[in-house]
């Protein structure tokens, strides 16, 4: 089938033409929509996929900015636990740590507490080691002296810990007969 088209020149003195134009196929026709449609079906769902990616990295990022602060409550508490500070002091603190710990764990921040646990150097980082006469407490965390955090099951932070290491009792020392 075959359509035609009238040229219009710019100027109106010369003549006007006839121009055989070639209807497209249905079938051609179809088949480009078809792929279009799949083509922008694509784009958007990696638009939809980096958007969500790039908002978790936004999220990470002020986490990460956030957990020095949590710390810094911690040493607080530890502080004026230690030498005396006021109570009421204390007690507020202690209630600003546990609202922003709160908050946290609304974004989906998981906290890391590893004492008496079996340490563990994917989430666990250890910063020394204790001896311990149970051999039922070797490889055990003793002390945790700052804790680990998880975010949307990725580590942020390991928990910095102290890990038990089994030592035998010493035998007592047998002196040995000069005639030996």
């Amino acid at each position: 089938m075959r359509l035609t088209k009238r040229e219009m020149s710019d100027e109106e003195t010369l003549p006007i033409r006839e121009v055989e134009i070639a209807a497209p196929e249905p079938e051609h026709d179809r088949a480009a929509a078809l792929r279009a449609l799949r083509s922008l079906e694509a784009t958007e769902a990696r638009v939809e996929r980096n958007a969500k990616r790039e908002t978790e990295e936004a999220k990470g990022k002020l986490v990460m900015e956030l957990l020095p602060v949590l710390d810094n409550l911690d040493r607080t508490i530890e502080a004026a636990a230690q030498h005396g500070g006021s109570r009421a002091m204390l007690e507020g603190v202690q209630m600003v740590r546990a609202q922003l710990e709160g908050v946290l764990a609304k974004y989906g921040v998981e906290t890391i507490d590893a004492t008496g646990k079996r340490f563990d150097p994917s989430i666990h980082e250890a910063i020394g080691v204790s001896p311990v006469a149970d051999p039922l407490a070797n490889g055990v965390v003793m002390v945790q002296h700052q804790p680990g955090y998880q975010f949307n099951g990725r580590l942020l932070r390991p928990a910095k810990v102290l890990v038990g290491k089994y030592q035998a009792p010493a035998l007592p020392r047998v002196p040995r007969p000069y005639w030996h």
